[in-house]
């Protein structure tokens, strides 16, 4: 739940990627955030740390969850993923991005569902910032602020005093809605902000050969799956 007092420590509107919470860019990996952080996803997909299971020795088992800890709640969702070994780069890249994106939309409707208690399901800076924080943790050099060209504390506070809090206007999709903003034109000089092509650079994988969730179906599986997360340590 974000509140304009997040201006702009933790919440900022951007000329070309509209309102970006801070805190989603950051992936530290602490044992706290283990399976639940872009950067660890990325390097169980990268590295092949995944849990190996007999009878798939082509493949690993990949634990992913996105969480929430607030006003006595604890909600996550988490899936399971089949990865075959011996993936090129950019075949992983996209592996990780179509489970990221299926996860980040999973948690999102766990929240949504909890909208007596909070309005951060679907939030509009939500889905865009999680998806920056992954270019972020998978490529490893990405500016955003260059290219999501934020504005100043004060210019933010007009967008959100203009429009309201960002928790009611609600965004299912991963790219960003774009509200006018004089600073854009004053101080980056845009007066046709675009979505910066580099977050769209890589197209998540589908379902299949490469990589599969699973589910109770499976077969193999060395406990069902909703006892799988045990084995995670």
């Amino acid at each position: 739940m974000s509140s304009r007092s997040d201006i702009p420590n933790r919440l900022i509107y951007t000329c070309n990627c509209g309102w970006i919470d801070i805190g989603h860019l950051v992936s530290v990996e602490k044992p706290a955030n283990r399976h639940a952080s872009a950067s660890y996803l990325w390097k169980d997909v990268s590295l092949e740390r995944g849990l190996q299971v007999a009878g798939r020795p082509d493949h690993h088992l990949v634990m992913y969850r996105q969480g929430m800890r607030k006003f006595g709640l604890s909600r996550d969702f988490t899936k399971f993923y089949f990865i075959r070994k011996g993936l090129p780069l950019a075949t992983q890249r996209s592996v990780a991005l179509a489970i990221f994106k299926e996860v980040s939309m999973g948690f999102e409707d766990v929240q949504a569902s909890l909208s007596a208690f909070t309005d951060s399901g679907f939030s509009e800076e939500d889905l865009v910032s999680n998806l920056l924080g992954f270019y972020v943790a998978v490529l490893g050099n990405v500016d955003w602020r260059n290219h999501c060209k934020p504005v100043s504390a004060e210019a933010s506070r007009v967008v959100w005093d203009t429009l309201g809090p960002v928790g009611s206007r609600k965004n299912r999709q991963f790219v960003p809605k774009l509200h006018a903003c004089e600073e854009c034109k004053t101080k980056h000089h845009i007066t046709q902000p675009q979505f910066p092509p580099i977050f769209s650079s890589i197209r998540p994988a589908q379902q299949g050969a490469d990589f599969f969730e699973a589910t109770e179906a499976t077969p193999g599986l060395p406990v069902p799956v909703h006892m799988l997360s045990t084995l995670f340590v």
